[in-house]
């Protein structure tokens, strides 16, 4: 799996959570960089687990940390870091020789001053992300083995943004319960599961907060973390406006399924080489979860559909299900899949790129002979 790495992009195009989801879906082991404005921070990721955060910012340095949670003074860092410079070594051991810690308070806080690092990458808005191999020499005898899926959670549940929260979600969506897609296993606190029990079938979202027993900021929160966990899924309503960028209607004028998913397939690689662009290797795994979410309402040829590296679906995965069929008289469903699949995947491409590149994409595929 790492074959894909390196991988960078802009925090504009994933979040943090969606990265951090998208590397433990695909077994990707290796170091999450994360550069704003002010600082950088890195994470190295193993079998499935954070195992070690790092950050430039002198605040959450161990020393301050440990300052700030009172488990020693100013003047003790002090002492601590000049028997450190004396001595040529770490701050944990320092303060281990000084008395003022115990092997078990070394181990607690360190894993805890780690975390403090994990959970303040969340509400990221601006900065950049890379993807890189795992460094050799990185021996750390302090290990954090924070579980992936337990990071989503318990970063989400810390974001105190509302703001940056509301930007998670598109007016006029329907959310769906998957619970064969989670990520991973969670343990949800009672307020969590309460929100995930109002998703049954398709739920608009506006349902959802109307039912809830919790603020809107809680309940868009939760919804958040069990989308990013892969334990809900949303699209849009199928009611919902889009003049004047709707698609077109199907064409007429096919005369069997292989000549109508040729057809779709050239629509199919055309967004996959506009997403790759713009973010790299995580195209496919964007455009595979958006097919997953409606699986559920298109035809059954479609429930074993894989797509190739290149965006296109998969002829056999498909074709061994209607080769029997008439197109005469299956050809309407089979259409019918083909455009919830296109819908779904232009809405994955306006959700990562923007409404800008919704645009364009519609406007390619209008023209005559795509």
């Amino acid at each position: 799996m790492n074959s894909h790495l390196p991988i960078s992009g802009s925090l504009g195009e994933l979040d943090v959570a969606a990265i951090l989801a998208r590397m433990h879906v695909q077994a990707l082991d290796g170091q999450l960089k994360i550069a704003a404005a002010r600082f950088t921070k890195t994470l190295w990721l193993q079998d499935g687990c954070i195992v070690f955060a790092q950050s430039s910012l002198a605040d959450d340095a161990l020393g301050h940390f440990l300052v700030g949670r009172g488990v020693i003074d100013a003047s003790q860092l002090e002492k601590s870091r000049r028997r450190m410079q004396k001595n040529h070594s770490r701050l944990g051991r320092a303060l281990l020789e000084m008395g003022l810690i115990t092997p078990e308070q070394l181990w607690s806080e360190v894993g805890a001053q780690m975390r403090a690092i994990v959970f303040s990458l969340f509400p990221l808005r601006a900065g950049r992300y890379d993807i890189g191999r795992p460094s050799e020499d990185a021996r750390e005898n302090i290990r954090l083995e924070l579980p992936v899926p337990e990071a989503i959670l318990e970063g989400v549940r810390r974001v105190p943004d509302s703001e940056f929260i509301e930007s998670r979600f598109a007016a006029g969506t329907d959310l769906f319960a998957s619970p064969d897609n989670a990520i991973g296993p969670v343990s949800l606190k009672p307020h969590e599961a309460h929100v995930l029990s109002l998703v049954r079938g398709a739920t608009p979202l506006d349902e959802v907060l109307a039912r809830s027993e919790l603020l809107r900021f809680d309940t868009l929160k939760v919804l958040y973390a069990l989308r990013t966990l892969g334990l809900v899924c949303d699209r849009p309503q199928p009611g919902r406006a889009h003049t004047p960028h709707s698609l077109p209607s199907p064409p007429s004028t096919f005369t069997s399924f292989d000549e109508a998913l040729q057809n779709y397939n050239a629509k199919f690689e055309h967004i996959y080489r506009v997403l790759s662009k713009e973010i790299g290797p995580v195209a496919h795994a964007i455009l595979t979860d958006a097919i997953t979410a409606v699986l559920d309402s298109i035809p059954p040829c479609f429930q074993g559909v894989e797509i190739r590296g290149n965006g296109r679906v998969d002829e056999k995965s498909i074709m061994k299900s209607v080769w029997y069929e008439n197109f005469a008289e299956a050809g309407g469903e089979f259409l019918r899949g083909l455009e919830e699949i296109l819908y779904a995947e232009i809405y994955a491409v306006k959700r990562h790129l923007g409404k800008e590149h919704e645009t364009l994409l519609l406007q390619w595929i209008r023209k005559p002979g795509n």
